[in-house]
């Protein structure tokens, strides 16, 4: 398989800012750009999620223990978030 490469302008800030949240949550800067551009293209809606480590380690254990991919995971908490709407407070 032949590789294209994409150029793309940022600023000094951005590009430190990006590297800096991939490397936090344990992803390089193609990873993430990849991951992106796949999901995109197939028409997913795409929810970029801010994660610390703890809590992304968490779900993960918690997918692993319950046989689930972590979207199923999102996908039910969004549906429990929506049925319980008006009990939602996060003030």
């Amino acid at each position: 398989m032949k590789n294209s490469y994409l150029k793309l302008r940022v600023t000094d800030n951005e590009y430190t800012k990006f590297q800096e949240v991939c490397d936090s949550k344990g992803k390089s800067m193609s990873e993430v750009i990849r991951y992106f551009i796949n999901t995109y293209t197939k028409g997913e809606n795409i929810i970029l999620l801010d994660l610390d480590k703890e809590t992304i380690k968490s779900s993960a254990e918690l997918c692993k223990e319950k046989e689930l991919k972590f979207n199923q995971l999102v996908k039910f908490l969004l549906s429990k978030a929506i049925k319980n709407k008006d009990k939602l407070n996060f003030k």
